[in-house]
């Protein structure tokens, strides 16, 4: 357990935004939570959870105690013909995570490669990509109450897991703090490469499908993230800003008329689900700027810290933006990042 006063979140947000913490706190067992909760300084003050900050724009100082699960153990904890099972510490990288399980020949996490933050945050934001969701391959999630230390695990189905979303981010927001994950993978000769997405299947479409591997899936991945989206490290960003917006079909009848060659998805309950990166793109907000903060010109879903951008100067941007967007086509845009 590491206390630290007065502490510089800089390396700790992918957006690089220059702010402090009052105290920050990296936690590894339960206990930690015991021993801290009984300094009468650090009980008082309010608690915040962050992972790897990749997706969270801080708008100011956090007073209070920041709180970092950074327990990293990685184990196989059942197994059978077809399938394993992993508990995952929430302090891994999550891409590192991606990359051992295919480096290992199992399935299920291939599609989510190159994902930016740690492992702990993939069940709060369900994380998902390329026709999959961290909720496919999750069976348990284990937490730790920030109040008082004590244990609770929660099955697949008790997570409420929705589109960016679990009980994790609603319910339980700064109450639990994630501490393990576990993944049902499956073993090389069990599992099928998941390539709905287009770009993937085309990639991929000399090769039979029953010699694609996972590793083969995860590389292309990256080769596509890397191809269309701006790394954090030369320009801040938490990648997609906003949610891909859903309406019902009726309004979609109504879009459709005015722009016939919209893009979008159906979804299983009859909604239509359409790209918010297009939506920008054609209320001319691609590659613009508002002072030190602009729209990726390789992305129109991604917003970048310029160079000394400030939360307020993101969420300025992110306000035009979806003005403009209202305006043109009647659709809200929903920040997909968490503003703290």
């Amino acid at each position: 357990m590491h206390i630290q006063a007065n502490y510089p979140l800089e390396k700790h947000n992918t957006f690089k935004i220059n702010v402090n913490a009052q105290y920050y706190v990296e936690i590894f067992r339960q206990s930690d939570i015991t021993v801290l909760r009984s300094d009468l300084t650090l009980a008082s003050l309010p608690w915040r959870i962050i992972g790897g900050g990749s997706n969270m724009l801080f708008t100011g100082d956090i007073k209070g105690v920041v709180v970092h699960c950074g327990y990293k153990q990685i184990k196989i904890v059942k197994e059978d013909a077809d399938n394993v099972w992993v508990s995952v510490g929430a302090g891994n990288d999550w891409h590192e995570l991606v990359e051992w399980s295919v480096n290992h020949g199992y399935w299920g996490l291939e599609n989510l490669a190159l994902i930016p933050g740690d492992v702990g945050a993939a069940p709060v934001q369900n994380i998902g990509a390329y026709g999959s969701e961290a909720r496919d391959a999750i069976t348990r999630v284990q937490t730790l109450n920030l109040f008082n230390g004590e244990r609770r695990e929660f099955r697949n189905a008790d997570c409420n897991f929705g589109y960016r979303t679990s009980i994790f981010k609603q319910e339980y927001t700064d109450r639990l703090v994630v501490h393990r994950v576990t993944f049902r993978l499956h073993k090389l000769h069990a599992g099928i490469p998941n390539i709905m997405y287009e770009p993937l299947k085309q990639a991929l479409a000399e090769v039979p499908k029953a010699d694609i591997t996972p590793k083969m899936v995860f590389d292309e991945i990256v080769k596509i993230r890397r191809k269309r989206l701006p790394d954090p490290k030369n320009f801040g960003n938490a990648g997609s800003f906003f949610k891909n917006p859903v309406v019902n079909s009726e309004y979609f009848q109504e879009i459709l008329e005015n722009y016939p060659d919209i893009p979008h998805h159906k979804t299983l309950d009859g909604h239509f689900k359409i790209p918010a990166a297009w939506l920008i793109e054609a209320a001319n907000w691609k590659g613009q700027r508002n002072g030190r903060a602009g729209v990726s010109n390789r992305h129109a879903l991604v917003i970048e810290n310029l160079g000394g951008a400030t939360g307020q100067d993101i969420i300025e941007l992110a306000q035009m933006i979806q003005d403009a967007v209202d305006h043109k086509f009647g659709i809200h845009l929903e920040p997909e990042v968490i503003f703290i």
